[in-house]
């Protein structure tokens, strides 16, 4: 448990909260022996942690209470936007409210940083990073050092295995669009070496047949997401890309004017049919 969740628990939120009272201290430590009592391992430097924010930095407390994304990340909820919508303007800088995440939630930050990279779940780290200028830098720097170990990982894959005859399915996040948003954010001379390193590797006819067919095209269309400095990395990836989409599109109308009908085709069958009518009708007659 956080101070974000204990806030939360304890009660403390109310419309258009502008400050803190004793009595918002008094439900901290009411509360944290509720969360205790199931809970015997649960760390008193929570409750106090929470009290001291509550009591010298208010400010950041508020701003994080209001900010939708910072507080159903570290409250582990997911409230709608007008659940945050408030006549009261927080007034505190970039820079305070990154320290104060740094001294009293860094730990909750870096731990779901490591279990998505892990799991491959890059796009809820993405979405996170929509407030990223409030993260502290030491975070962002360990998360960095993360996604250039995954590339990391990829490269010695096809060192170890050029032909990738095996174990590609731990290497199956090269298709994800997420991964290249995500790693364009840390984007660096080091991560376009390594991403044109991955695209020229899987590109090279040492790959085996049947992995490239899997992959080149899915990853291509994933990879043109990332945002390298290189700009002839971008050209050349946006350009295989155009290639991939000119393909689909030829063989889609080829697919298209062989399963349909033309028009000469239509207007014949509607005169057979109109015949046949006739000829029904004159023998009905007769």
């Amino acid at each position: 448990m956080n101070i974000i969740e204990l806030f939360e628990n304890a009660g403390i939120y109310r419309e258009n909260l502008s400050g803190f009272s004793i009595e918002d201290s008094e439900k901290v430590k009411k509360q944290f022996e509720i969360e205790r009592s199931q809970n015997l391992n649960l760390d008193q430097n929570v409750a106090d942690n929470l009290i001291s924010a509550i009591n010298q930095f208010p400010k950041e407390l508020l701003f994080i209470s209001n900010n939708r994304i910072l507080y159903n990340f570290f409250s582990k909820k997911n409230y709608s936007r007008n659940r945050f919508i408030t006549d009261y303007s927080i007034s505190v800088s970039e820079e305070n409210v990154k320290s104060f995440i740094d001294s009293f939630l860094s730990r909750d930050l870096d731990a779901f940083f490591d279990q998505s990279i892990a799991q491959n779940k890059f796009d809820i780290i993405d979405d996170l990073l929509n407030v990223k200028e409030y993260l502290p830098q030491n975070s962002l720097d360990s998360l960095d050092q993360k996604l250039s170990a995954k590339l990391d990982f990829i490269v010695n894959k096809f060192d170890e295995n050029p032909s990738l005859s095996s174990g590609t399915e731990t290497i199956e996040f090269i298709k994800y669009r997420s991964f290249y948003s995500l790693l364009s954010h840390f984007r660096s001379a080091e991560n376009d070496k390594k991403v044109r390193a991955i695209y020229s590797k899987m590109s090279g006819s040492i790959v085996n047949a049947g992995v490239r067919n899997e992959f080149l095209n899915p990853m291509v269309s994933s990879m043109v997401n990332y945002k390298p400095l290189d700009y002839e990395l971008s050209n050349s990836i946006r350009s295989h890309k155009d290639r991939i989409d000119a393909e689909n599109d030829k063989e889609y109308s080829s697919s298209s004017s062989s399963g349909g009908m033309s028009t000469w085709s239509i207007i014949a069958i509607v005169i057979v049919v109109i015949r046949l009518i006739m000829l029904m009708a004159r023998l009905g007659r007769a």
